[in-house]
């Protein structure tokens, strides 16, 4: 080490320059990454998609839902999939075990697991899509084209827009909804039919074969070499109406259809923008994308467009991700800048002004120097990326501060700058290492957090790892050469009156004088304030306070059509509109299920939280008819999204899941602190269920399936064949014209027997009325319904409601049912398995540290001391300014427990390198004298932390419900630990030398 700080020594230049170069590379990496609000990372979450226009729930879940479930079930990797089976669509949401450490091998488990199924109905057209969430490629923004013109011109605005979307710069996907493809539509006439002796499907297989366009090769024989082809495209409505059908009679395809129409597939769903009805687009970013950046130039776009558009259209923004992006970084490049201000005033009180400056450009030499190594490691600059470094602003310079005091000190005694510099830095070597070593061990178990509560966070220690490693190699490298060039012209240097510390001098000869009645006080105290902390602070691991997203579903009466659901949902999207907190939204409608996603003004800018914002809207809802159940789900921001109490009554029999499900939900209703309970309804919708007669269709050797496709041929219509027209694809739909689409009309449909007699549907089925659900959903494959609701944070939690539902039904049976958590729940369970786990993991790495150093358990216990009177006091401060113990709030405490640590080594380590200097100094004396020499050092470390998170504890620049609290939890916590290690440490200290506990041996290491 010597060698190395001469070196340094002599080539002071040297530090400055790279110095300059860190600052420099760190401030050029920072302006080119990317912005956006969490970090990158695989979600282990996706979607399986399957559409099949016209079938009945119960058809999807027995013929797609069912059949994809069960070869999802021979995946290892999955944690839980669950599925809704509703009219026309199959939708299996999956999440993957947190311990997969390969997820894209089970990515492809899934895709393979798909494609094993091969007997989906003939009549789904695309196969099943799968979809895989990561955080960077979620819907940013949604936007829509609405205009009071025709669908077909609208359409082809839209299309338009679509092209120009996707080939923007950092758009990565561009999901359409309500974007139908073109089809031609033959309506045939069943007169004409049963006339001309064919069947429905006759017809669909006469177009199906007309139309083909097949590349037969090169003529090499010819000299010019040409390709052949097949031509029999039907790519117009004249030749599709001029399609050849039969001799005799000379029939042709106008014969037997009483339209033929060029239009677009049935919608399922209608798209909405601040209640117009729009054609959206779902845009997502791609991995390089600055989301902010992206907006801007999709902002750009639509400004561009609307001005070619007119008047006649309308282009609005449903959905924008990065204004809350923005107004968080923000929030939190505001704090930043504060909390740096309040350290450099800090620093220029206490130390002089030359020597303040060097310590000072630590922090730009850690943050930058941070941010490049971040960004060589594919890191962006994401909200908790910025909220890591606010966290460290203060942390950074406390190895500086005591490298710096310690030469200075030395100086003043009289020593020469190189003797001062070697010394001093070789002095405060060992406790500056294990300082550093126990916050990074405090952090780096962060690292291996389980679950997606671990994705999102796991910047947050890198962050501080890194800047810290940087932090280590300032103060012991760049600083002491630093201070060469202003030590060098002054031998002593002024003592500003600030840094006299007085009044604390008195405190802790007061304090340590007593220490018999101080110790006993102390601990009485923290056991008092720890213990009325704990019982008082409710576990609310995701707080919702910040919200700015609310997500919405209703479930309309089943009987209702499409368009008559739009009628009953504008009166709920005029109770968005006249709400002021509301910036936009947009959703989708359709029977019965519709969804919305509602963006709220900043929090900062609202007096209402999002909790009060759901609760007039539910007093509202009463007044609404025919929507059975509307359910808010308030999104916090980070993981998990949904309700705090989500209960899932899986298996058994119908009759004993019902039963469950109702009594699960009298019981939430009455535990305090719970609200809007709220379990599946699923109203019945009517069926008629055509009753296959087996004895003619045996007769006349018709299948089941010729009767079913028959009946899906003659009311929903089915696609026969395709064509590219240029542009997109163009679908052949073949059904009967609207006012043939009755019972009446249907009997009279004909199909083919074996013979190639006709046989009239009325011999071969019976209608039955009847009702149907028009919703299943499944969990793990099996019959589910879902019980949740929100909770009161200020009494209950998650947890502790959970708790209350397992010990009301553990020894109750209900035909098979049972209770499964999701959501919160599980989350908050993992979330506190993984906590127990870091903090285990950093207590025993810190004593192993502080064993290393000390070589002494004794002393290694005192450090450790600290420990809990932080941890208590903090907990204290949460319960003082009415915080809930969160997930982010964890964090800090974790934090706070390797930030604690420090100044009491520093201490321990100062009196144990002085002891053998205590000369005829009694043990009083010797503990006092050895205290009020650390007061500037510790009590500037302390100061400059508790100064660069004060702002962002209490949203001087803004609050953030996440981060604040977090910030809280360090910055107090650091007060509390000052206290401690100069009054509780040092009393335990002396009362352990008292008792011969401390080896006076130990002075001679």
């Amino acid at each position: 080490m010597n060698v190395l700080l001469s070196l340094l020594l002599t080539r002071k230049f040297a530090a400055k320059i790279l110095t300059v170069l860190i600052i420099s590379i760190g401030a050029w990496t920072a302006y080119h990454l990317p912005l956006a609000e969490k970090p990158r990372f695989d979600m282990g979450k996706g979607n399986i998609i399957t559409t099949y226009p016209g079938a009945t729930a119960s058809d999807i879940e027995s013929n797609i839902t069912s059949k994809l479930e069960k070869e999802l079930l021979s995946i290892s990797g999955l944690k839980v999939f669950t599925s809704k089976s509703e009219s026309g669509i199959s939708n299996i949401s999956f999440e993957l075990r947190s311990d997969v450490s390969k997820p894209d091998v089970v990515y492809q488990d899934i895709r393979d697991a798909i494609s094993r199924v091969s007997d989906l109905p003939a009549g789904i057209t695309e196969a099943p899509t799968l979809t895989i969430k990561k955080s960077y490629s979620l819907d940013f923004m949604v936007i829509g084209i609405a205009g009071d013109v025709p669908y077909s011109v609208l359409r082809e605005k839209a299309k338009k827009l679509e092209l120009a979307l996707r080939r923007l710069e950092g758009i990565g996907e561009v999901h359409p909804i309500d974007l139908r493809n073109p089809e031609f539509i033959i309506q045939l006439e069943p007169i004409s039919l049963k006339r001309y002796g064919l069947t429905i499907d006759d017809v669909a297989s006469i177009i199906s074969q007309r139309n083909a366009l097949i590349s037969g090769g090169r003529l090499e024989e010819l000299s010019n070499n040409p390709e052949l082809v097949t031509t029999a495209e039907l790519n117009n409505l004249q030749a599709l109406q001029e399609t050849f059908v039969s001799f005799n009679p000379n029939l042709q395809l106008k014969d037997l259809a009483s339209k033929i129409i060029d239009s677009y597939e049935k919608g399922s769903a209608y798209g909405t923008i601040n209640g117009n009805q729009s054609i959206l687009f779902d845009l997502r970013t791609n991995e390089t994308a600055d989301v902010v950046a992206t907006s801007k130039r999709v902002k750009a776009l639509l400004a561009q467009e609307q001005h070619a558009l007119g008047k006649e259209y309308t282009l609005a923004i449903g959905s924008d991700l990065s204004a809350d992006i923005q107004e968080k970084a923000n929030i939190v490049q505001s704090n930043g800048l504060i909390g740096l201000a309040l350290v450099l005033a800090v620093l220029a009180i206490f130390l002089n002004k030359r020597i303040a400056l060097w310590v000072a450009i630590s922090i730009p030499v850690c943050i930058f120097g941070a941010l490049t190594v971040l960004a060589s490691l594919g890191q962006i600059l994401d909200v908790f990326t910025l909220s890591a470094l606010i966290l460290i602003i203060g942390i950074i310079v406390d190895d500086a501060v005591v490298v710096s005091d310690k030469i200075v000190s030395l100086v003043e005694q009289g020593h020469d700058i190189n003797t001062a510099v070697v010394e001093g830095v070789k002095s405060v070597f060992p406790a500056v290492l294990a300082s550093i070593l126990s916050t990074m061990i405090a952090f780096i178990p962060l690292l291996f957090f389980p679950g997606n509560s671990g994705k999102l966070m796991y910047v947050i220690p890198l962050t501080v790892v890194i800047a810290l490693i940087f932090s280590f190699i300032d103060a012991l490298l760049f600083i002491p050469a630093h201070l060469k060039g202003v030590l060098k012209n002054d031998a002593r240097l002024p003592q500003k009156p600030a840094g006299n510390f007085k009044t604390m001098n008195t405190l802790i000869r007061d304090t340590i004088t007593h220490y018999k009645l101080i110790l006993p006080i102390s601990l009485i105290a923290i056991t008092a304030m720890t213990t009325l902390s704990v019982k008082n602070i409710s576990y609310l691991f995701f707080p919702t306070d910040g919200a700015y997203l609310i997500e919405v579903s209703a479930e309309a009466n089943p009987k209702l059509s499409l368009d008559e659901v739009w009628q009953q949902t504008q009166q709920l999207e005029a109770i968005f509109e006249s709400t002021p907190e509301v910036s936009y939204w947009y959703g989708e409608v359709s029977s019965p299920t519709s969804t919305w996603v509602i963006s709220l003004t900043p929090s900062n800018k609202r007096t209402r939280i999002a909790e009060d914002i759901v609760a007039a809207w539910e007093e509202q809802l009463l007044d609404i008819e025919n929507l059975n159940q509307v359910e808010f789900d308030i999104d916090g921001g980070g993981p998990p999204v949904g309700r705090p109490i989500d209960l899932r009554i899986v298996g058994g029999s119908d009759n004993g899941r019902e039963q469950l499900a109702n009594n699960v939900t009298e019981f939430l209703n009455t535990i305090e602190g719970t609200a809007r309970v709220k379990r599946d309804i699923n109203e019945p919708t009517p069926q008629i269920e055509a009753v296959l007669q087996h004895r003619w269709l045996n007769y006349y050797g018709i299948t089941a399936t010729q009767v079913g496709e028959i009946i899906k041929y003659a009311i929903e219509g089915q696609r026969v064949t395709r064509i590219f027209n240029g542009k997109e694809e163009v679908y052949f739909r073949v059904t009967l014209e609207d006012n043939d689409k009755s019972l009446q009309e249907l009997d009279e449909i004909t199909l083919r027997a074996s013979d190639g007699r006709l046989v009239p549907l009325k011999e071969l089925v019976r209608w039955k009325f009847n009702n149907t659900v028009a919703k299943i959903t499944h969990f793990n494959g099996e019959r589910v319904v879902r019980v949740s609701s929100s909770v009161d944070a200020t009494i209950t939690d998650p947890i502790a409601v959970y708790e209350q539902v397992q010990t009301e039904f553990s020894t109750k049976h209900f035909d098979g049912a049972r209770i499964v958590p999701m959501g919160q729940i599980l989350e908050t369970q993992e979330a506190q398995t993984g906590f127990s786990i870091a903090i285990i993991i950093a207590l025993v790495g810190i004593a192993i540290i502080l064993l290393l150093l000390f070589d002494n358990i004794i002393e290694s216990l005192i450090v450790l001391t600290v420990i809990p009177f932080g941890i208590g006091g903090a907990l204290f401060i949460l319960l003082l300014h009415n915080q809930v113990l969160s997930f982010f709030s964890i964090i800090g405490m974790i934090a706070l427990i390797g930030i604690m640590v420090n100044n009491s080594l520093v201490l321990i380590w100062h009196l144990k390198d002085t002891l053998k200097d205590k000369g005829n100094l009694s043990d009083v004396e010797f503990v006092i004298k050895g205290t009020q020499s650390r007061i500037r050092a510790i009590s500037l470390t302390t100061m400059t932390t508790v100064a660069g998170l004060i702002p962002l504890a209490y949203g001087f620049g803004g609050y953030d419900n996440y981060m604040s609290p977090m910030a809280l939890i360090v910055g107090w916590g650091c007060i509390i630990s000052l206290i401690v290690t100069l009054t509780i440490i040092p009393s335990i200290y002396l009362w352990v030398m008292k008792l011969n506990l401390i080896p006076q041996s130990s002075s001679n290491q």
